[in-house]
Order: C-alpha cells, then structure tokens, then sequence
C-alpha cells in the first residue's frame, strides 16, 4: 500500500464550562477551556510529542485555539493558524441552552431522522449541510498546502459537530452517518490522504475514530448530551450562558436559581 500524501489529524478541543454545564456551545459561543480542558489540551499535546507534526490549523474559537497552542508547545518551530470556516455548527436560538431545551430533539432529527437539511431554530440556526459547504473548501484548500508543501501531519483542532459532519461526508460521501462519528471532548481521529478523483479531490482512510486512549480516566469528562437526557435535572435546565452586550460570555438563570 502506498505512503499517505498526508495525515490529517481532527481533533475535537477540551472541555469548558459550557460543556461541563451540558448547555449548547456553537459557531457563537466561546469561552475558553476550563481546568479539565487545560488538562486535556495537555494529554493532547503530549500524544503528539514524539509525531513529526508539521502544521497546526484551529478554527477561530478561543477553545480550539488553546487546545493547539498545547500540541504547539511540543513543536514550537511549526507554523498554526487559524479559520473561521472551521467554526462550529450555528445553533441559533439553541446556543447557551441546555441541551434538553430543544438541542437533543434537533440532534435527532438530523443524526437518526437524516434531516441533513433541517436548520437550527432562530436567526443564523445552520444547517449540517449548510456547515458541510463552508467547510469544505477549507479542508480541501489545506489538503493541497499540505501535499504541495510536503507537509506529512496536520493537526486540525476543531469541534465536535463539525467533526462528525466533515468525516460523514468525507469519509462515506453522505451526511447521513454523522450520528457514527460522535465526538469525546479532546478526542483524536486519523485520517489518511492519498490520490484520487471525487468529489473532494483525494482518497481518505480512518485510521481511528474518536480515540481518548491519550487521557487517563480521571481527566475524561464526566458530562454528555445523552447522559443529560436520561438523568434530566430542572436546576441545570435554567441555565444559559449568553454573550452580553460588550462581548462577555456570561451565565444567568432562565428564573431565581435553586436555593
């Protein structure tokens, strides 16, 4: 079998508060990693430590950023970038929320009804097909500076559904399998490149999917969307972060918080 063209690493970024809180954190929600995902952006770094990592792509995200300044610190010669067309799926009127209040019902539709096409509710809500078309260009575009430039591994630090959406139509030429690639925070799949006509312009092979085998079990986090559903909490349901007017992510309460 022939050498990769290149190594494409997607990895998914740490944990933050949003996450620990279980509420929705898209294209338009950014709060930095909080102490777990610090710890998890370092399992990540160290897992590429001794890998000829030649460059570094993030989308625009504050915690994706972080969480490849932490591969970076292993490699601090290689050049990282950043690009907003890697940015979270648009939740719309779902980002901040907690994901029982709207966010696990959309996911269903899409990951089980394959409503590819079904936006987020509310003004700016994407679609996954809609996510798929401005990611695309921009994973093709790195693809051809990697092989042009001999660039064997790539690091892409991104986000959970973007993740799933870019291997799904990638990797089985359909955003119908999304619900396959589901993503643990700081989570690493490999995928090879190598020559080929189709519509994305190159072969891919996984190697691994959604792999955690860089972290020890006390640093995996504790929280999921589908954990949160089955052990559903009214108190955790009234919180929301939103973005302020000056810019802050900040966290309020839906109505008065327990006492």
């Amino acid at each position: 079998m022939a050498a990769p063209l290149t190594t494409l690493y997607f990895i998914r970024h740490g944990e933050t508060e949003v996450n620990r809180r279980n509420c929705v954190q898209g294209r338009r929600i950014n709060p930095p990693l909080n102490d777990r995902g610090r710890r998890q952006a370092e399992c990540v770094g160290r897992r590429f430590q001794d890998i000829g990592v030649d460059w570094i792509v993030t989308s625009a995200a504050e915690r994706a950023i972080e969480t490849g300044a932490a591969i970076r610190s292993h490699h601090p010669d290689v050049p990282m970038g950043s690009f907003a067309a890697l940015n979270e799926l648009e939740f719309g009127d779902l980002e901040g929320r907690h994901v029982t209040a709207g966010y696990n019902d959309l996911v269903a539709k899409w990951d089980a009804g394959h409503e590819v096409d079904l936006p987020a509710p509310g003004p700016g809500g994407e679609s996954p097909a809609a996510c798929a078309q401005r990611a695309k260009p921009c994973i093709q575009r790195i693809v051809r500076t990697a092989v042009s430039e001999r660039r064997r591994h790539v690091c892409i630090v991104v986000h959970s559904r973007l993740i799933q959406i870019v291997l799904a139509a990638m990797l089985d030429g359909s955003l119908e399998s999304m619900g396959v690639y589901k993503q643990k925070k700081a989570a690493v799949n490999t995928v090879d490149i190598g020559a080929a006509d189709g519509p994305w312009g190159f072969a891919a092979t996984a190697r691994d999917i959604n792999s955690i085998a860089h972290m020890p079990g006390d640093v995996v986090s504790r929280v999921s969307s589908s954990g949160a559903q089955a052990n559903r909490c009214k108190a955790d349901e009234l919180v929301c972060f939103e973005v302020d007017s000056s810019g802050v992510l900040a966290l309020r309460y839906l109505s008065p918080p327990p006492q």
